[in-house]
């Protein structure tokens, strides 16, 4: 059942608020007859501002609304003045739903609130002067209908929401925030329009169809997954539905365009309930062939991202090979790939990489792009691991950028710092005893850093 209340902190016009507040105070008080005129006005006075912005946009049929309306003020109280705004109040849902600010059904089930809301205030429309008599219910539920498909909603036409929806994911300032995104283009947006919105990213973030010029359609369809991963927090069935209703585009398209899909919906997990086993071999095969010949070809960034994919359990579940696929790659390949994402799978692989540098500027980039970052994520026994590997690999240890590094580092795991200090010592003693007096390597700073 709809909170009433609830959704009255939901009205987009705060001048609309006060009146559907009055009516559910109505109600709450058992003046039924009450509630359900006021829900009444507060429905026309919802309409009649939405329409009249929608004018001022331009839109053609709202300019007649509008002035239509602006004749009727001019007149007043006079006869013709209330004549007129009768006439605008008997056909302002017909209005509303050609401008598609309501849809069909909502337009229809405001109807009956309005032909309630004449039973209520003239009682001699009924036989034998019988009074006519609401049930609370009735109230209720037209309270309902004009928050829920009405009340909540700014003054976006159907078609025009979606038209801002693509134009806002296009532009160079989107707004990659779920918060905005769901208040948006989803929590305030009719269903029809919701529907349709959550089917076209979809679609995108599958297929990388084209869209606007000024995009190319890979970084759209990149835009279109984050904006899924937003509306799987509003309604995650939905965005299940308009995956499984494209999942056939992904099944199609080139090699390249999959391995770019999985990698950008990695984190949703309804894309993955999907996965069936065809798809799941192709995708491996894919995986497979993304690996460099030798140990000096470098992985492509798009490789690294699509690898990047066995941090998911999900993934790992359904591409069983993939895992051993990441960490057979040479160390500055595996680091490439843990570099994209910072997530707790690859944790444990983060002291080998220090181990395995065959260079002074390889172990620099490494703790810069791989180590540092997953600062955060450390545990005691993986840090006392890693600065095992650093001390103990001259490669790290007398690498001249490492000696601000271990300070980077150290800040990083501020977590650890009420129980980590033996393991800090314990790395510089190692580290002075295999450089002595007077080697520059003796990480002063790491030391003075230490200090309480």
């Amino acid at each position: 059942m709809l909170d009433l209340e609830g959704q009255m902190h939901h009205v987009w016009n705060p001048d609309v608020r006060p009146l559907i507040q009055e009516a559910l105070r109505c109600y709450n008080a058992g003046a039924v007859r009450a509630a359900i005129g006021q829900t009444w006005i507060a429905v026309v006075a919802d309409l009649t501002e939405k329409i009249v912005r929608l004018a001022d946009e331009g839109e053609g049929d709202a300019k007649d609304f509008r002035t239509q309306l602006e004749t009727a003020q001019a007149a007043g109280l006079a006869g013709e003045g209330i004549a007129a705004m009768q006439a605008i109040e008997r056909t302002i849902l017909d209005t509303a739903a050609k401008l598609e600010l309501i849809d069909t059904i909502a337009a229809r089930e405001l109807d009956r609130l309005r032909q309630d809301r004449h039973l209520c205030v003239h009682p001699s429309l009924r036989r034998l002067g019988e009074t006519y008599q609401p049930l609370p219910e009735s109230a209720r539920a037209h309270m309902a209908i004009a928050l829920d498909g009405l009340l909540i909603h700014p003054p976006a036409q159907g078609r025009k929401v979606i038209d801002d929806f693509m134009a806002h994911v296009a532009e160079p300032l989107f707004s990659a925030r779920p918060t905005h995104l769901l208040a948006t283009f989803f929590n305030r947006v009719r269903p029809a329009a919701r529907r349709r919105i959550v089917d076209l990213a979809a679609k995108h973030a599958l297929a990388e169809l084209p869209g606007p010029a000024e995009i190319a359609p890979p970084i759209l369809a990149n835009r279109m997954a984050v904006c899924l991963g937003a509306f799987a927090n509003g309604d995650r069935a939905m965005v299940a539905a308009a995956l499984t209703k494209s999942l056939d585009r992904l099944r199609r398209a080139e090699g390249q365009v999959q391995l770019r899909a999985v990698a950008r919906l990695a984190e949703l997990d309804a894309f993955w309930d999907l996965v069936d086993s065809p798809l799941a071999i192709r995708v491996e095969e894919l995986a497979a062939g993304l690996v460099p010949p030798s140990f000096y070809d470098a992985l492509e960034p798009e490789g690294a991202e699509a690898l990047s994919v066995v941090r998911s359990a999900q993934a790992r579940a359904l591409l069983p090979s993939l895992e051993s696929t990441v960490a057979a790659l040479w160390v500055s390949n595996r680091a490439q790939v843990m570099a994209r994402h910072i997530a707790p799978y690859f944790l444990d692989w983060v002291p080998g990489l220090l181990q395995e540098a065959a260079g002074w500027r390889q172990a620099e980039e490494f703790t810069r792009t791989a180590v540092i970052p997953y600062g955060p994520l450390l545990t005691v026994e993986v840090l006392e691991t890693l600065l095992s590997a650093w001390s103990s690999n001259a490669q790290c240890r007398t690498a001249g950028g490492m000696l601000m590094l271990s300070v980077e580092l150290f800040r990083a795991t501020a977590h650890l710092h009420a129980s980590d200090h033996a393991v800090w010592a314990q790395f510089l003693q190692e580290v002075r005893s295999l450089e002595p007096e007077p080697s520059f390597y003796r990480y002063t700073e790491l030391e003075a850093e230490l200090r309480p």
